[in-house]
């Protein structure tokens, strides 16, 4: 039973996908839509061929590694703020509402400012990641941290443990599928804060290939490179999918 809903949620998803792509393609033969506004699936493939080893690949590499370097930045800052502003109800209301805002705040907007401060360079966009990534994170390691039941606390205190002990032994694990949940929409939010900071910053990157591609009307190429970035971003979300199901073990 557990084995065909794996299977059936693999094929959902591709069947859809493999449906869209005929509608896709069918749609742009049919109505002579031209390559310059929307390209045919085929378009793209031979697009992704002749342009990949050239200048998509190397773009690839550029964001994967801004990518990662925001994104592990992010995780010990976002925790650090969480665990810090849990230990004080104070803290955690006047901290909240500002990880709040910077969360409804699309962080590639504030890039023309902060070239000002930071000038052009590849730690503009690895701050750009960061402010994006880390209130996410902070927020649901937060709720997870303030919401553990108040009698496995006070059997902790019971014992005789202290703040530190108590933390480490029992709101770190309860709160351990909030903390995924934020480092899952984290690296969602990564994905697009890089891409984002691509095409604002340049020097690379595939928002960088993106933007330049359709300046330049090469529609196809620059449809491929978003289809890597979407791959790039669901092969991360899986990633940390994976971690969380080998760590959370009990949630299955």
């Amino acid at each position: 039973m557990k084995h065909n809903r794996k299977i059936m949620s693999f094929l959902a998803p591709v069947t859809l996908i493999t449906l869209i792509i005929i509608i896709w393609q069918a749609a742009c033969t049919l109505l002579h839509v031209s390559e310059h506004i929307l390209p045919s699936p085929s378009a793209i493939a031979v697009a992704f061929k002749n342009d990949f080893a050239g200048s998509i690949l190397p773009d690839t590499f550029v964001s994967l590694r801004i990518m990662m370097s925001g994104y592990l930045i992010a995780i010990p800052l976002g925790f650090i703020i969480a665990a810090l502003a849990s230990q004080s109800r104070f803290i955690t209301r006047m901290i909240l509402p500002v990880l709040i805002i910077l969360m409804m705040i699309p962080m590639a907007t504030l890039v023309p400012e902060l070239k000002l401060f930071l000038g052009v360079k590849p730690s503009l966009k690895i701050l750009v990641i960061i402010l994006q990534t880390a209130p996410v994170i902070a927020v649901n390691s937060l709720s997870g941290f303030t919401h553990v039941p108040q009698n496995k606390v006070d059997l902790m205190k019971g014992l005789g443990c202290g703040k530190p002990e108590t933390f480490f032994r029992v709101v770190l694990p309860n709160a351990l599928p909030q903390i995924f949940t934020g480092l899952k929409l984290g690296c969602i939010l990564c994905m697009i804060a890089a891409t984002a900071a691509d095409m604002s910053v340049g020097q690379g990157g595939l928002g960088y290939r993106i933007a330049r591609s359709a300046t330049f009307s090469a529609t196809s190429t620059a449809f491929a490179a978003i289809i890597v970035a979407a791959v790039i971003g669901v092969a991360f979300y899986m990633l940390v999918s994976l971690v969380e199901s080998i760590v959370i073990k009990w949630k299955q």
